[in-house]
């Protein structure tokens, strides 16, 4: 079976991954069978073989791709492009990803294929794909429909809370989906199985306001250009000094090489919160999305991208403010040429 879960909310997309998990998992061997790639760092050969890899101990398999339709127009750009020059003038044309919409009649029963897609995916690929998927986007909720998106999560984790409350939270952390499930657990621990009012979510609940930083952080390492840019500009206007914001950049970008460090060693995403001092659920599953997206090539250098605007800015070369808004343009394009060559 084929899944396509895309759209701009990675959390909830996350979500139905492990639904999926949990559906699948009816002898408890999935773990030992489940296996995950990066469209930029494999090939569709791979893919297919381990989609036709018979599951250890019975069972399912499962197999998840993230990106392949992203990469489909493009050919991909991961450290085995070369290995697809052999292809077909058609298949060069259309991209190697397309072997996929070959394979996918012959996928194996007990294999479980989920292609995690972002908001850009190659629409003919998707069309070809969709008679023969589930398919489930993912869209972060809108302005309007925040409120009605907190009511269903906390529906969802039993939390009461009343239709004020709900404003006034979508209104205090607005459409990210990682913050404000973070925010309804906390809640959910709070209330007691009482109703959380408004004056509630007011006490315990912190502005974004006072999160600046940290969004900015997370809208480049997510290649959010546009909303990175728009937010830089509006603390760069209140006064906020461009020095701490490289290093709040520079702080989230180690951290980010720290957790790749030990997730390529092996380590479980609870053993990089543990050395990573982070105890809480929402900042370790915000990094670990985080990091999924992140080849250690690319963190590489990303670090050396700013090192060498601290350097510019030290030495006289550009201006301040200059430096890191082209800092925070070429951090925040995923495609850029100069870590996928």
């Amino acid at each position: 079976m084929i899944y396509i879960f895309h759209g701009s909310d990675s959390f909830s997309r996350r979500e139905a991954i492990e639904k999926l998990k949990r559906e699948l998992d009816s002898d408890g061997t999935l773990t030992t069978n489940t296996v995950v790639f990066d469209a930029r760092e494999t090939t569709p050969a791979e893919v297919i073989a381990a989609c036709d890899t018979v599951p250890f101990f019975g069972g399912h398999r499962l197999v998840i791709v993230e990106g392949a339709m992203r990469q489909a127009q493009a050919g991909g750009r991961g450290r085995r492009r070369k290995r697809e020059s052999q292809a077909t003038d058609v298949e060069s044309a259309r991209g190697p990803w397309w072997a996929l919409a070959d394979y996918a009649p012959r996928i194996p029963e007990q294999t479980a294929l989920v292609l995690v897609e972002g908001d850009s995916v190659d629409k003919d690929l998707f069309d070809a794909l969709r008679p023969l998927a589930t398919v489930q986007p993912f869209s972060l909720p809108g302005p309007r429909e925040v409120a009605g998106w907190v009511q269903a999560r906390a529906r969802l984790r039993g939390l009461k809370i009343d239709r004020r409350a709900c404003a006034a939270l979508a209104e205090l952390v607005g459409s990210d989906t990682w913050m404000l499930a973070s925010e309804i657990d906390k809640l959910t621990a709070y209330a007691a199985e009482e109703t959380i009012r408004e004056q509630d979510v007011q006490a315990l609940v912190t502005d974004v306001r006072d999160r600046e930083g940290y969004l900015l952080a997370d809208a480049v390492a997510d290649g959010k250009a546009a909303a990175a840019t728009k937010l830089l500009h509006q603390m760069l206007a209140t006064g906020r000094p461009a020095a701490v914001l490289l290093l709040t950049i520079e702080h989230r970008y180690r951290r980010i090489a720290a957790a790749r460090d030990l997730m390529d060693a092996g380590e479980s995403g609870a053993r990089i919160g543990a050395r990573l001092g982070i105890v809480k659920a929402y900042p370790l599953e915000r990094l670990l999305d985080q990091v999924s997206r992140y080849p250690m090539r690319r963190v590489r250098w990303a670090l050396d991208r700013i090192a060498q605007a601290d350097y510019d800015v030290k030495q006289g070369l550009q201006e301040e403010e200059l430096s890191i808004e082209l800092l925070v343009q070429d951090l925040a394009s995923p495609d850029s040429a100069s870590w996928t060559a």
